[in-house]
């Protein structure tokens, strides 16, 4: 019995990051924070507000093997300008590209994801994690889709 607990165990090691998604989201805020100017850094008078067109959305159906793209849309609703320092997918399925300008008060900008659906079935939540010059400094944005077989 100790014998096939082991081959489960040297098993599950190999195989599991094969079988599962990798989290590829990072946390630096300390990082995040030194890479932001200092007349862009915000306070409680003078701070970018993103503000997303839809902050969540359903994708649909897709094939396995199949990819998509999405492309989250936000304003500068705040008093300062927006600098996204960062964006970070939840999994190494998903890419993201955005606005590398600085988006002034009243303007919009964008996150662009692409999803590879190989290797997943099922229904499938993603989330990407914006980091600005915002307060808080992460911002959140989520797609679901599901993928046949």
């Amino acid at each position: 019995m100790k014998r096939f607990g082991l081959a489960i165990a040297f098993w599950a090691t190999l195989l599991g990051p094969l079988m599962s998604c990798e989290n590829k989201q990072k946390q630096a805020n300390s990082a995040t924070e030194a890479a932001i100017p200092l007349e862009l850094r915000p306070n409680l008078e003078k701070k970018p507000i993103m503000v997303f067109d839809a902050p969540s959305v359903y994708l649909g159906r897709i094939a396995q093997g199949d990819s998509l793209s999405h492309t989250f849309y936000f304003t500068n609703k705040g008093n300062l300008p927006l600098q996204l320092i960062s964006v970070n997918a939840s999994c190494g399925c998903t890419t993201p590209k955005w606005s590398k300008d600085r988006i002034l008060p009243g303007k919009r900008g964008f996150i662009k994801v692409k999803f590879k659906s190989k290797g997943i079935q099922g229904a499938v939540s993603k989330t990407v994690t914006a980091y600005a010059n915002t307060l808080p400094m992460e911002n959140q944005v989520a797609f679901k889709v599901f993928v046949q077989p």
